[in-house]
């Protein structure tokens, strides 16, 4: 499994981003900022890990520190792709991208949970 993450993320830019397996639920911890230049990114690294056949996600945020429009669409777009086949949570989302989150009222559309377990957990 581990040469699989290793070569799901050789796809990948220059955002820091971890991938583990969890009893067929993929957790993606990210750190640093998402914007423009690399949420797309996430999207890229979604679909090579549902082409090979997972469909249950959870991005651990605890580590980013902004967000921007460009990243919301992309969790959107991962949320829409998996809602009926699938799952797409968040967890560890706090400071000023929870601001974003709460201003923009997401906190209704995502499952936003405190912590990676918890999201595990439900």
């Amino acid at each position: 499994m581990e040469k699989l993450h290793k070569e799901i993320l050789g796809l990948m830019g220059k955002i820091d981003i971890d991938c583990r397996d969890e009893n067929g639920i993929i957790i993606i911890d990210l750190t640093g900022q998402l914007d423009v230049y690399n949420s797309h990114d996430v999207n890229l690294l979604i679909d090579a890990y549902r082409e090979r056949g997972f469909d249950k996600f959870i991005l651990n945020l605890e580590k980013v520190t902004y967000l921007d429009s460009s990243t919301i669409s992309v969790f959107i777009h991962c949320y829409q792709t998996l809602k009926d086949k699938g799952r797409f949570v968040l967890a560890g989302l706090n400071g000023a991208p929870k601001e974003v989150f709460e201003l923009a009222k997401l906190h209704d559309v995502f499952q936003i949970f405190p912590d990676v377990p918890s999201a595990i957990a439900n």
